[in-house]
C-alpha cells in the first residue's frame, strides 16, 4: 500500500499542488460566510425536558434575558444639570434602532385613573401633573366607568432644583419600582433597556450595545459620574468581542511559536516556510468546513484553528526530522523522501487517527455544541494528516537538499545527553522509574480527590475584567442580574383569578418567603409578579397612597376587575405576568452569579417552598430561566464528557491492539498515557481549578495527543526488534535515540504551543493551556522512561517471535524503495 502512496505523491507533485490549491481557494471562498454565534449556546438537546420547558416559557412570556442594565451610584446625579443630562441620555438611547423600551427614574411611568364618562384629560401642565400625582385622582372614587393608563411622570426636563426634588419625592412613593429602578435611602439608580427580540440573537445586538455604551460613556465623561453595565445582552456581547479578538490572537501566536521553534531546531527557513504553509492551509480548511456545515463560531469551535496549528506541529517535526535523518544516511533526496513517506507516514497516520478519535468521541454526545466541535475538530485532524504528508515531501523535493548546518541538529549534544541519561535510567534504574511513577500517581490521586465540580453562568472572566467588576456592583446592590423564573400553572382557564383569587394570595406567601428567608433574601433580588402589578393598581385606586401598595382583600380585589374589563385591549401590561388565558403566571427574580452547587441548593430550597405553598394536586410549578438552563447544561455536559473520555480511551486502546495484532499493544500504552491525565487532574485539585465544561476538554485532548508519543516509539521499537533478531535492549536503545529526539522536539513545541492559551481572557481557556502543556510534558517523560521500562520488564522473546506483522507497518523494509519505478 505504501509503495502505491509513495508513487502517487512523488510522481504527481504538480497535480497534487493544483488540487490542494483549488480546494484551498474554495474553502477560503466559503470561509468568508462563517459567522460568530450570537445566540446563547444550546448545550441541552432539543428533547431535554429543561430545554423544552424553557422554550415554552419564552413562547408564553418572552425572553428572560433581553434586558441590558446601566447603573449609577452618585448623589451628584440628582443635581439639576446632571439629571437633565441623564434625562437626555435616556431619550437618546430610546431612539436607537433595536431598543424596545427604556425605563429609569427619568422615564418612569405612573398608573393614572381616567374617568371615561367625563372624558377628563389626565395630562395637564407640569405643575398640575405633579399635584395630581400626589392626590392621584381621589382616594374613594368608584372605579365604574374608569380605566387605567400608563403616563410618564416626567414629560420634559425640570427647570429648577425644587421641581426636580418634588418629582423625585413623588417617584419614591411609587413602590412598584423600589429595589428595581431605585433603592430607598440610597443614591443607586438603574436604567433598564429592553432589546428587541428579533435582534437579540443576531449580529445587530453588537451594534445596539455599542451605540448604547457610546451614549452612556459620553454622559459619564461629561458629568464625571461613574456608570456600571450589566445584563445578559451586554455580557454576551462583551464575551463575543473577546472571542473574536482571541481567535486572531491565538492563530498569530501559534504560528509564531511554530516558526520560532522550527527554526531553532532545524536551522532552516525552508522548513519554517513549508510548515507555516501547511498549517495556514489547514486553518483555511477549518473555516471552510464550518461554513459547509453551516456551523457558527462558538466559544468551543473558536479554539479549533489554533488547536490544528498546534496539532500539525508534531507532523511537521516527525516528517522533517526523519527527512534530515535519512538524507544524512543516504545522500539521496528523493529516496529520503520516499523513506519518510513509508516509515513516518504510517506512524503519523496512526497518531493522527488516535487524535481524531479523541475528538470524534464528542460525536457520541447528544449536545449539538459538542457534536459540532467534535466533527469539525476530527475532520480537521484528518486534513492535517493529508496536507502534511503530501505537501511536506512535495515542497521539500522542489527545494535544494538539506545542507550540513540543517542536519547538524541530529547530533545536538544537549538533547543527545538527555537521551543518554534516559537510556541509562531505563536500563539501570527501571525499578526507580516504577516507584517514581507510582508515587506520582498516588500524589495526583490525592489532588484529584480535591477537585471541585462547579461553574457559573458568567464564567471564565478574570475578576479584574470590567464586565466582572460591574457585575459585582449589581450583585452588591441588587443581588444579581441572572434570570431565575418560577411558572405557576393553575391547571385551568382563568385559574389565576378564580376561587376568590386564592392563587394570588398563595403567591403573596411566596413573596414573603423570599423576603424573610435568610438564604433566599441574601442571593435573590426582590421578586416581581402579577401581585406587584395589582398592588400598583390598588395604590392608584386608593389615591396613590404608598401604604396601599399591597394585594387588596378579596372584596376590593373584585372592584379592580372593572379596570381590566374597561381596558381589555391593553390589559395594562398584565400580559408580562400571565398567559393569554389566565392559567399560568410567572414569578420573576434575579440571582447572583453563583457557583452551580450553590444554585442547586437555592433551587432546591425554592422548590421545597413552592411545593409547600402550592399543592401539586392543584398546581404545576416549574422552575426555569437561563440560570436553571445553565445548571442543567453543565450537569448534562459533564456526564457526556465523562463518557466521551472513556470512549476515547477504549477505542484508541483497541485500535492499537488491532493495528499491532497484539493484545499487549492494547495494554502497554495505557499506563504511560494515563499519567498525563493524572497529572492534569492532580494540578487541578491542588491549585483549586474546578472541573467544568471548559476544563474537562483537557482530558480527551491530552490523551489523544499524548498517545502519539507511544505510537511513534512503539512503531520504531517493533521495527528495530525485528531488524535486530528480537533483541529487546537494542531495539529500545535505537528507538530512544532516533524517535526520542522527535518526541522531545514535538513535546517542547506542544508545551509552548498550548502555552499560548495563557494569554486568553477566559479562565477556562487559560487553564486548558496550562494543564495540557504540563500534561503533555509529563507524557513525554512517561513515554521515554516508563514505556521502555515496561517493555524491558514484561516482554518475552518467545512471545515476541510469535507476534504477527503489524497491520500498518510504519517502519518496514525499504527494498521496494530502491526499485527503478519508485
Amino acid at each position: 500500500m505504501w509503495t502505491f502512496i509513495i508513487r502517487l505523491i512523488l510522481r504527481n507533485r504538480i497535480a497534487i499542488i493544483i488540487i490542494i490549491g483549488l480546494v484551498t481557494a474554495f474553502m477560503a471562498w466559503r470561509a468568508k460566510d462563517v459567522r460568530l454565534a450570537y445566540e446563547f449556546a444550546h448545550v441541552l438537546p432539543e428533547t431535554d425536558s429543561t430545554r423544552i420547558n424553557y422554550n415554552q416559557f419564552r413562547k408564553e412570556f418572552g425572553e428572560d434575558g433581553d434586558m441590558m442594565f446601566v447603573a449609577a451610584d452618585d448623589p451628584c446625579l440628582f443635581n439639576l444639570k446632571n439629571f437633565n443630562a441623564w434625562y437626555d441620555m435616556n431619550n437618546d438611547i430610546d431612539t436607537i434602532y433595536g431598543v424596545d423600551t427604556v425605563i429609569s427614574i427619568a422615564r418612569i411611568y405612573n398608573v393614572i385613573k381616567i374617568d371615561t364618562l367625563s372624558k377628563q384629560s389626565a395630562v395637564g401642565s407640569r405643575q398640575s401633573a405633579v399635584g395630581s400625582r400626589q392626590s392621584a385622582v381621589g382616594s374613594r372614587q368608584s372605579a365604574v366607568g374608569s380605566r387605567l393608563k400608563l403616563r410618564p411622570v416626567i414629560t420634559q426636563k425640570p427647570e429648577t432644583q425644587e421641581e426636580l426634588d418634588s418629582l423625585l419625592t413623588f417617584i419614591k412613593t411609587l413602590k412598584f419600582y423600589e429595589n428595581f429602578l431605585f433603592k430607598e435611602n440610597s443614591s443607586v439608580t438603574v436604567i433598564g433597556i429592553t432589546l428587541n427580540r428579533k435582534i437579540l440573537n443576531t449580529k445587530s445586538r453588537l451594534v445596539v450595545v455599542k451605540e448604547v455604551k457610546e451614549i452612556v460613556d459620553d454622559f459619564s465623561k461629561n458629568t464625571g459620574i461613574k456608570v456600571y453595565y450589566s445584563g445578559l445582552p451586554y455580557i454576551r456581547t462583551c464575551v463575543m468581542h473577546k472571542i473574536r479578538a482571541e481567535v486572531t490572537l491565538f492563530i498569530f501566536l501559534a504560528a509564531i511559536v511554530l516558526a520560532v521553534f522550527l527554526y531553532i531546531f532545524f536551522r532552516s527557513f525552508k522548513a519554517v516556510i513549508i510548515s507555516l504553509l501547511v498549517v495556514a492551509i489547514v486553518v483555511v480548511w477549518v473555516y471552510g468546513l464550518m461554513s459547509l456545515f453551516n456551523y457558527e463560531i462558538t466559544i468551543l469551535t473558536c479554539i479549533i484553528p489554533p488547536l490544528m496549528i498546534i496539532i500539525g506541529i508534531p507532523n511537521c517535526v516527525y516528517l522533517l526530522n526523519k527527512y534530515h535523518h535519512e538524507y544524512k544516511n543516504t545522500g539521496n533526496q528523493i529516496k529520503s523522501l520516499a523513506i519518510v513517506i513509508r516509515r513516518i507516514g504510517a506512524a503519523v497516520f496512526i497518531s493522527n487517527l488516535t487524535t481524531t478519535i479523541g475528538f470524534a468521541a464528542f460525536l457520541t454526545s447528544s449536545s449539538s455544541i459538542l457534536v459540532e466541535f467534535g466533527l469539525i475538530a476530527s475532520l480537521s485532524v484528518i486534513n492535517v494528516f493529508l496536507i502534511s504528508l503530501s505537501l511536506i515531501p512535495i515542497l521539500s523535493s522542489f527545494f535544494s537538499p538539506p545542507q550540513i548546518k540543517h542536519i547538524k541538529h541530529l547530533e545536538n549534544k544537549f538533547f543527545q545527553q538527555i537521551l543518554s541519561v534516559f537510556s541509562q535510567i531505563v536500563f539501570n534504574y527501571k525499578k526507580f522509574v516504577f516507584i517514581a511513577a507510582g508515587a506520582i500517581i498516588i500524589l495526583c490521586l490525592i489532588g484529584i480527590s480535591k477537585i471541585q465540580i462547579k461553574g457559573r453562568v458568567v464564567d471564565d472572566l478574570p475578576q479584574d475584567d470590567p464586565v466582572y467588576k460591574d457585575l459585582s456592583f449589581f450583585e452588591k446592590s441588587y443581588q444579581g442580574v441572572m434570570p431565575f423564573e418560577i411558572v405557576i400553572d393553575s391547571k385551568k382557564k382563568n385559574g389565576i383569578f378564580t376561587d376568590e383569587a386564592k392563587t394570588l394570595y398563595k403567591m403573596k406567601k411566596l413573596q414573603k418567603v423570599f423576603k424573610r428567608d435568610s438564604l433566599l433574601s441574601r442571593y435573590f433580588s426582590r421578586p416581581l409578579c402579577i401581585n406587584d402589578a395589582i398592588s400598583f393598581v390598588y395604590q392608584t385606586h386608593k389615591g396613590g397612597n404608598p401604604k396601599f401598595y399591597q394585594l387588596p382583600p378579596p372584596a376590593e380585589l373584585n372592584q379592580l376587575k372593572v379596570y381590566v374589563e374597561n381596558d381589555k385591549k391593553n390589559r395594562m401590561n398584565f400580559k408580562l405576568f400571565i398567559d393569554s388565558i389566565n392559567q399560568k403566571t410567572r414569578f420573576s427574580v434575579q440571582i447572583a452569579n453563583l457557583w452551580t452547587p450553590d444554585i442547586k441548593i437555592l433551587r432546591d430550597s425554592v422548590a421545597a417552598n413552592t411545593i409547600r405553598i402550592f399543592n401539586p394536586q392543584d398546581y404545576n410549578v416549574l422552575i426555569t430561566g437561563m440560570t436553571i438552563v445553565y445548571l442543567e447544561s453543565m450537569k448534562f455536559l459533564l456526564n457526556n464528557l465523562y463518557y466521551s473520555i472513556l470512549f476515547a480511551i477504549i477505542i484508541i486502546s483497541c485500535m492499537l491492539g488491532l493495528l499491532f495484532f497484539s493484545f499487549r499493544m492494547t495494554l502497554i500504552p495505557i499506563i504511560p498515557n494515563l499519567i498525563p491525565l493524572f497529572v492534569a487532574g492532580g494540578i487541578m485539585g491542588f491549585t483549586g481549578i474546578p472541573l467544568k465544561p471548559s476544563t474537562i476538554l483537557i482530558f480527551s485532548v491530552t490523551y489523544g495527543i499524548a498517545v502519539d508519543y507511544s505510537i511513534q516509539f512503539l512503531t520504531k521499537y517493533l521495527y528495530e526488534l525485528k531488524k535486530n533478531n528480537w533483541n529487546i535492549e537494542t531495539a529500545i536503545s535505537i528507538a530512544l535515540k532516533e524517535t526520542g529526539l522527535s518526541i522531545i522536539y514535538a513535546a517542547i513545541i506542544l508545551f509552548f504551543g498550548f502555552g499560548i492559551f495563557i494569554a486568553s481572557g477566559f479562565g477556562g481557556t487559560k487553564y486548558m493551556g496550562i494543564l495540557i502543556s504540563m500534561a503533555l510534558l509529563a507524557g513525554m517523560f512517561s513515554n521515554l522512561l516508563l514505556l521502555p521500562s515496561i517493555l524491558l520488564t514484561f516482554e518475552r522473546k518467545s512471545i515476541l517471535k510469535m507476534m504477527k506483522e503489524p497491520l500498518l507497518q510504519a517502519h518496514g523494509d525499504d527494498d521496494d524503495i530502491n526499485k527503478p519505478e519508485i
